[in-house]
């Protein structure tokens, strides 16, 4: 029973460790940037995910990059309660906050200019259900950069 409890215990750790990561850019071995896939929980959404519940389309550009980089921008830090940790030319990271349990969520976004695309990752850092909030939060973005010309449908 006690290596049952450890084992049980041990995995949690690394859930909430692997969780409480705030970044999550990798380069690839052809040296480009990706964003990373999500685990196989209900926490996270990205269009890197392989799961259906974990994914979400990247978002196709409708004008050029450097038309449409500076309007994202503005329209991420315009989320409620959402603040731009760091930022260049073509990666956003934001940290989203919950309004009523001051929850904390990772928003990424990742231009890849060669393609014409925008790769998203919405995750929470501690929770391991957020009720969809993720999901949600892609959803909304993605439709405000739509109404905005950024982004195709």
């Amino acid at each position: 029973m006690m290596r049952r409890e450890l084992i049980s215990i041990f995995f949690l750790i690394m859930v909430v460790t692997v969780g409480c990561s705030g970044k999550h850019l990798n380069i690839q071995e052809d040296n480009s940037l990706a964003l990373s896939s999500c685990f196989p929980l209900p926490n996270c959404v990205s269009s890197n995910a392989w799961l259906f519940y974990n994914n979400v389309s990247s978002f196709e550009l409708a004008i050029t990059k450097e038309e449409a980089w500076p309007i994202i921008k503005q329209t991420v830090s315009d989320i409620p309660r959402t603040e731009i940790v760091e930022e260049d030319s073509v990666y956003i990271h934001a940290k989203c906050t919950s309004r009523v349990f001051r929850f904390v969520d990772n928003l990424e976004l990742l231009l890849h200019s060669d393609q014409n695309i925008i790769s998203i990752r919405s995750s929470s850092v501690i929770a391991i259900f957020d009720l969809g909030v993720n999901h949600w939060r892609v959803y909304k973005l993605r439709k405000q950069l739509i109404e905005k010309g950024v982004i195709k449908e």
